[in-house]
């Protein structure tokens, strides 16, 4: 066995006796309440659309309410039964989300069913191909989204792919935080696809791996 995956070991084997030892904990991917700006406040109240934010889909490995760890040098997993998802992975995503690109973009997020027939509206789909936790090293957020036009003459869909990485530090709330962080940057570079802007995202940390319309 090298020393890599003794360290790794250690680590994990750490992180499932600090688990076994107290109480389940829940984590959730919802951001802390954040100041809304003036500019962002009056935004929202001269919108010209909104957006739906569909149902996720995640990988089935992790659609559970466990934390669940991938080992870095092999494909096996382990899931945590003392640290889990305040909600369904798929929720929590969603809800993130949809809190984000409301908040940078000034909208409303508008449920299925809801939208009035005139209204212009951007639905947002969102596929997650990896979501992956690292203990101690980094996650990673790999997805697709389709950004679907309604009642916008003249618009096109599109169809977009991009990677995040964040490096962790230790512990599982560390984690948590680089996921919430890794929506944030995925949210940043669809707010600007739905803002209009034009060329490669501005967006530090996030591959880009490219757009079909």
């Amino acid at each position: 066995m090298n020393c890599g995956r003794i360290f790794w070991y250690v680590l994990l084997s750490s992180a499932l006796a600090a688990c076994a030892s107290t109480p389940a904990r829940y984590y959730t991917l919802q951001p802390v309440s954040v100041v809304e700006s003036a500019a962002g406040a009056q935004g929202r109240g001269m919108s010209k659309y909104a957006i739906s934010v569909q149902p996720v889909t995640v990988p089935e490995q992790v659609d559970r309410l466990q934390i669940v760890l991938s080992d870095p040098q092999s494909t096996q997993v382990t899931l945590l039964n003392g640290s889990l998802w305040a909600s369904p992975l798929s929720d929590e995503i969603r809800n993130a989300l949809s809190d984000e690109l409301s908040r940078k973009l000034g909208v409303l997020d508008i449920a299925n069913g809801q939208t009035p027939e005139s209204l212009a509206l951007w639905k947002v789909g969102l596929q997650v191909q990896r979501f992956e936790s690292i203990y101690n090293q980094r996650v990673v957020l790999d997805a697709t989204w389709r950004l679907t036009p309604v009642n916008q003459p003249g618009k096109k869909a599109q169809i977009c792919r991009a990677e995040v990485k964040v490096a962790v530090g230790e512990g599982i709330s560390a984690m948590v935080e680089g996921h919430q962080e890794a929506l944030r940057r995925l949210a940043a570079v669809i707010a600007e696809k739905l803002a209009g802007t034009a060329g490669k995202s501005s967006v530090s940390g996030v591959q880009e791996k490219g757009c079909t319309f």
